[in-house]
Formats: C-alpha cells, structure tokens, sequence
C-alpha cells in the first residue's frame, strides 16, 4: 500500500459548548486532558447533540490521504463496543484498510470528547482505554514492508508495549524499502520523550511531519537541519507547520521549500487541520510529486477541514483539492 498508519485508534465525539461549560470543567481552553473512564461517560452524558467520528491523530491523517486515493491501510486498537463498531465502520468508509482484532471486555474503546467553541477552537478531554492495548503483535511485517512510508504516532511513545511496537515497525521497515515516518503529536508529548523521538530520528525515521512548537521542542538549541540525514539526523523530508503562515519542508539535499496557506472559506472547527495536511503531503509523496506541490495539496485538504465540524475528510476532497491543485 501507499502509507500505513499506527497510531492511538480513538472516537471523536464532537459537540458545541460554550466558554463556561470548558471553565466549569476546570479545562484549559484548546488544549487536551487525560481523564478516566468515569469522568468521559460524565461529559458524554451532559454533551446533548453529538457527531462520532473515527480519530486519533494519525487515523484522521490516513483518512485524509485515503479519501485523495492513497492505497492506506491503518494499524490502532479498539474494544468490541459500540463506539469499537463506529470507530471501524467510520474508517473504512473513507476506503482506509482496517483489521486489527478488537480488544474483549474491558477497557472500552478510546473516546475523545472534543468540545468545539463558536471561535472554531477545540477542547479535548481523552480516555485511552483500549487504544494502550495495541502490541506488537498487531503489526504484521508484510504490511509495513508493502508500504511506500509506515506513519507512527508520537504518542505512541507513552507506554512501553507502544514503544515495543515502534521498534516492530521500524525492524520491518529496515528489512524493505519501506520508510519510516513520524508525527510528534504535541509539544508536551516531545517534552516527555525528547531524547527518544532524538534516537528515532538519527537512527530510523526518514519522514517527520510536525508543527512548529513540536519541532522547538524538539531541537531545543540545535537547528531543524540537524535531523536531517547527512546533518546528524536520518531524515530525508522534515515539514514543520506553521499554522495560519504555512509550512516549511526541508529536504536531506538541502532544498528549503515555504509553502503557503489556503484560507478556508469557512472556519468551523480547527481540529484535524495538522492531520489533514500530513494526509494530503503524504499523499503527494508517495505519488512522487515536488515538495511545493505536495505542501499545496496538504493544505488545500486542511482548509476544507476546517470548514467543517470534525476532522473527517469531506465529501468529494478529491475533486476539491484537484480544482486546485495541478498534478494530483
């Protein structure tokens, strides 16, 4: 396949609120909290109204890619629930490949309760559940050897088991052609597991994608050149977001590729924007497009997102990111 995704399989439940409900959880406005079980089935139950989505940062970036007509497969643990069946269900309606076995009985399937505000700012409050049961077990050698780029989420890096199977992709993708990439999921997380993502990226990771804190958090003092093979690093392509002012793609042969924004012609809701542009350059990537046009097809895809509630591809992106974009 073109790009096989690993990462935290997870539901999004979407829903609108307002600044006092976020404050009377005690949450901080736009960012993401951990809670338990029991404090996820307290918001969902005083949500009212809301969509279900499948998600986890690389699960949204695969849905992407696989809605612009990359072969995708995806590698993320579910329990055998109801949000489990929603989670499968929605995923492969984008034409992503999806087998892993769920999980029997307990914990319950991941569930990201993403509280969207009328600025288009998002809240999340997260339970893991099932998604930290995923092992190494669940990564077959012939999948990730197929791929063109085997995509790892950074949060992957929290438990032991997860880095486990990290270390499972990575020796299959040394026994291929197959790449390896990485997305660092947030700067907190880089914050816990710097040197880490560091080893990752001097010894195995050819692709990184991340934004620009993430990449700060990163480095520290260094420049972003030295994760780049040849450099110090082993990376071949580095792309750091930069929000509302683009992106920056840094190749290994010492290219430097700016890339700008597609302003969205609606904001509703920010989530998944990252995701959707990793989506789209990758999809860009493994069809041997340029780096500018790879960018360019990464954000198109993020404005429509963000137009929309939730992180999903939206109908007919394809053809909406093909008006645009020469090439795709």
């Amino acid at each position: 396949m073109d790009v096989l995704g690993i990462g935290n399989a997870i539901v999004d439940v979407l829903f609108r609120t307002d600044d006092d409900t976020i404050r009377a959880h005690e949450l901080p406005k736009g960012g993401m909290t951990l809670i338990d079980e029991a404090q996820a089935e307290k918001l969902y139950t005083e949500a009212g109204d809301t969509t279900e989505r499948s998600g986890g940062s690389v699960a949204n970036t695969i849905a992407i890619a696989a809605a612009l007509g990359a072969d995708a497969g995806y590698v993320g643990k579910v329990s055998d629930d109801r949000l489990g069946s929603s989670f499968t269900e929605s995923i492969r309606s984008h034409g992503v490949h999806f087998t892993t076995p769920a999980l029997s009985g307990s914990p319950a399937t991941a569930r990201c309760l993403v509280m969207v505000t009328a600025d288009g700012e998002r809240t999340m409050s997260t339970f893991l559940g099932a998604c930290t049961a995923l092992g190494p077990d669940d990564i077959q050698q012939d999948d990730v050897a197929g791929s063109k780029v085997s995509l790892i989420e950074g949060y992957l890096a929290d438990t032991e088991q997860a880095r486990a199977t990290i270390g499972k992709v990575v020796d299959a993708a040394s026994k291929s052609e197959a790449r390896v990439g990485l997305t660092l999921s947030d700067a907190g997380c880089v914050e816990r597991h710097r040197e880490y993502f560091r080893e990752l990226l001097r010894e195995n990771v050819e692709i990184l994608i991340a934004d620009e804190d993430e990449v700060a958090a990163l480095v520290g003092s260094d420049d972003i050149t030295s994760l780049l093979r040849g450099h110090g690093g082993n990376a071949e392509v580095v792309v750091v977001t930069h929000g509302p002012e683009g992106s920056t793609v840094y190749d290994a042969d010492g290219t430097v590729e700016q890339v700008g924004v597609r302003e969205a012609d609606e904001l509703v809701d920010t989530t998944g924007a990252g995701d959707a542009y990793a989506g789209g350059f990758l999809y860009g990537w493994t069809r041997g497009l340029d780096h500018a046009t790879s960018g360019r097809i990464g954000a198109v895809a993020a404005s429509h997102v963000v137009a929309q509630l939730g992180a999903q591809p939206p109908q007919d992106l394809r053809a909406k990111v093909a008006a645009e974009v020469d090439g795709l």
